[in-house]
């Protein structure tokens, strides 16, 4: 099949299962909180994982090497934390709410509401844009055609289901689409390590110092890496999503074993192109310093078979997660920014115009940066980080200072920003989005003592 029919079919699925019924806030942002643990963890893991798994991450691991395996170590512990720390509180709201904002005002009050749906729709742009990005990197390297227009063509079919249906039309498809991602995935790692089989076994006989404990990255940044990527788990919006479309406590029975084993079974496609690219590239099979193309090349000598499937797990994976964005994103700015203000949240018409304009904007942000398919993500991954985590930490374990919290987000936002605009100058290897939610809680704990003091 085609990338093109994948997208029409997706379309034509989606766009039935948003009409089957009348369409209220409830199912536009939560899908009427009924999904099952299978549903929402498959539908969790395509919209969590993105084209950062398929792209960037294996082309980093290319350039660096082992070091960049850092970000994935956490993988099997992260379903388990995001659970038992957050799960079974959020699913005991009563009434349920619809998005991480009300969730947090519910606690800590407006104020904080204001501040998170503010901020939750800056990082939700920057998200979008590593998947614009990444639609562009594989098009021009893969497909055929102009990067741009594949890169919006994806964003308008996935914004046409999600303006109409919202999440209870993408619950449906973003669960199909987590098995297509990954069947896929198994298949490609599988394919590239046949493929490059020579090539690895020469590496792994001799080990490059690409292939020790950190590559060519830094100890302090993979150690860095490593706490972003577990700490910031529980502050991401698109992860957290997923409890608010449970249907009660007790699909947390099963729910960390469907998260963590198809979250394992996908990031196969990391490890599998990851390392073959690697070792291709010190053999001389495939040019230096290509950045995230070094991935289409690699499918290029796969065969044109390997080309499809990659491109339906990249579409799988990005269409999941620009779905999850945009309606993030709406939430935000129709549901959550009024009510914080005090008013009503607006009608389900202007929801659905964010969800086209916010993908429009991120799309667009990210076509036309210079910047690579993997810097994107760990920018959109730290700014959450940075943040949501002061916020969603306070509001978890009873911080009640409601502008101690809202200093703190803002705080954290703003560090991680600076510090990744400086990114190519800064002497030491810190990562800003766990800089800016280490500034964030000390400005929280510090204004909690000050006030325990007054």
């Amino acid at each position: 099949m085609s990338s093109g029919a994948w997208l029409l079919l997706l379309l034509g699925v989606a766009l039935a299962l948003a009409f089957l019924r009348r369409l209220s806030a409830p199912g536009f942002f939560a899908a009427n909180h009924r999904a099952s643990a299978l549903l929402a963890g498959l539908a969790g893991t395509a919209m969590g994982l993105s084209a950062f798994v398929f792209v960037g991450g294996p082309a980093l691991t290319a350039q660096v090497g082992s070091g960049a395996l850092w970000i994935i170590l956490p993988a099997p512990l992260t379903a388990v934390l995001q659970c038992w720390v957050l799960g079974g509180w959020i699913l005991s709201q009563q009434p349920r709410v619809l998005s991480i904002p009300e969730l947090l005002g519910r606690r800590l009050g407006s104020g904080v509401r204001l501040v998170a749906s503010a901020l939750l729709a800056c990082g939700c742009l920057a998200g979008l844009a590593v998947q614009g990005k990444a639609v562009a990197v594989l098009a021009s390297g893969l497909w055929g055609g102009d990067g741009t227009l594949w890169a919006f063509a994806v964003l308008f079919a996935t914004v046409a289901y999600m303006a109409a249906g919202g999440m209870r039309a993408g619950l449906v498809v973003d669960a199909v689409q987590g098995g297509l991602m990954g069947l896929v995935a198994l298949i490609l790692a599988a394919a590239a390590l046949v493929h490059a089989r020579e090539a690895v076994g020469q590496v792994l006989l001799h080990p490059t110092p690409l292939l020790s404990s950190f590559g060519q990255v830094a100890p302090a940044q993979a150690f860095s890496w490593y706490l972003l990527f577990t700490l910031g788990t529980l502050a991401q919006p698109h992860y957290l999503q997923k409890f608010l479309l449970l249907r009660s406590r007790h699909e947390l029975r099963s729910f960390p074993w469907v998260l963590t084993a198809s979250l394992m079974v996908v990031l196969a496609v990391w490890l599998g192109l990851g390392l073959a690219s690697l070792a291709l590239v010190q053999r001389g099979d495939l040019p230096t310093g290509l950045g995230d193309a070094v991935i289409p090349q690699l499918l290029r000598q796969l065969g044109p078979w390997a080309v499809t499937a990659a491109a339906l797990g990249v579409l799988a994976a990005i269409m999941s997660t620009v779905a999850s964005f945009c309606n993030l994103l709406a939430a935000a700015v129709a549901y959550d920014l009024p009510q914080a203000l005090g008013k009503a949240p607006w009608p389900l018409g202007w929801a659905r115009g964010l969800t086209v304009l916010g993908g429009l904007l991120g799309t667009w942000i990210g076509v036309s940066s210079d910047r690579s398919v993997a810097v994107l993500g760990l920018l959109g991954w730290g700014f959450f980080t940075a943040c949501l985590l002061p916020a969603v930490l306070g509001a978890r374990f009873g911080a009640t200072c409601a502008p101690a919290i809202a200093a703190g987000m803002v705080a954290g936002a703003v560090s991680c920003v600076v510090l990744e605009l400086l990114r190519p100058s800064f002497p030491w290897p810190v990562e800003p989005g766990l800089f800016g939610a280490a500034v964030g809680l000390g400005v929280v704990t510090v204004a909690g003592w000050r006030r325990s003091r007054s």
